[in-house]
């Protein structure tokens, strides 16, 4: 999902008043810091612009394939947990 910081914060203020400031969660963030990229034969990083690295986020935050992995994830721990419990 790809969302600007402060709409991430309005969405955990949101979470935080339904669920409790204790609530458990599982979270991944990732902002223009965490895309970088090095030359491979000098071993320096590469200069990426901001709207490239505003592009490459939006392409990860809008990939659907990472939510199915994360749900399929949670279908299984689920499962296992259950079945743990109902033997």
């Amino acid at each position: 999902m790809y969302r600007t910081l402060s709409e991430l914060k309005s969405l955990v203020d949101c979470l935080i008043e339904q669920q409790g400031e204790n609530a458990t969660c599982v979270s991944f963030i990732y902002t223009k810091e965490d895309i970088y990229q090095e030359d491979w034969d000098t071993g320096e990083e590469v200069i990426i612009s901001d709207d490239d690295k505003n592009q490459v986020l939006e392409e990860v935050g809008n990939t659907d394939y990472i939510y199915q992995q994360i749900s399929e994830l949670i279908d299984d721990e689920t499962r296992q947990i259950r079945n743990k419990t109902h033997t």
